[in-house]
């Protein structure tokens, strides 16, 4: 009965013209667009009442963007070519390599991570899986501090040298404290045994 009703509602809705069903706006679109005007209208008022200040800050608004803008194109270049890293290749190479290897390695895959770090965890566990060490896993999360598409818009308002400094001992700390989690793991291993 149920699938009736939708195929029934379904059918309506191809016999309905484009306009027909233009006319049907879900509420958030129709409350976004009264915001919207609110918004426009409250500027207005504001420009009446104190125009210096509400075209100095519009002035100061278009500053901050034309500054951001180059540096919003390179943040959309770094997102597509770490869409291209191939996840399996890069397991390979993890799964075949020597202990301190596996440590520098987790931490480069770690900084060139992108998106919410739950959609890593799958992928980490798998990793878990097949041996590698807990330890290794923490450099990885640790070293996802580093966010490479958000460098230049730190070199923008920091420096250069602060920068450097930054990610070159957040990528030695995650590999500190991949060692640090891998010992105290094995000496609680050998504690409890």
């Amino acid at each position: 009965m149920d699938n009736k009703n939708k195929s029934n509602s379904q059918q309506q809705n191809k016999n309905q013209s484009p306009s027909q069903l233009d006319k049907k706006k879900p509420p958030s679109t129709i409350k976004s667009k009264i915001f919207f005007a609110l918004m426009l209208l409250s500027y207005l008022l504001l420009y009446f009442v104190y125009p210096i200040k509400v075209e100095a800050a519009f002035l100061y608004v278009f500053g901050i963007i034309r500054e951001l803008l180059p540096i919003l194109v390179l943040v959309y270049i770094f997102m597509v070519l770490f869409s291209l890293v191939n996840e399996k290749k890069l397991k390979k190479i993890v799964e075949g390599s020597p202990m301190l290897l596996q440590y520098v390695i987790m931490s480069l895959l770690g900084t060139l991570s992108h998106g919410p770090i739950y959609a890593w965890y799958p992928f980490l566990k798998a990793l878990n899986q097949k041996g590698i060490s807990k330890g290794t896993i923490a450099t990885f999360l640790y070293a996802r501090g580093i966010k490479l598409t958000l460098l230049p818009m730190l070199i923008a308002f920091f420096d250069l040298k602060f920068v450097i400094l930054l990610t070159i001992t957040t990528l030695f700390f995650s590999i500190i404290e991949g060692i640090i989690i891998d010992f105290t793991s094995k000496v609680n291993l050998l504690y409890h045994n």
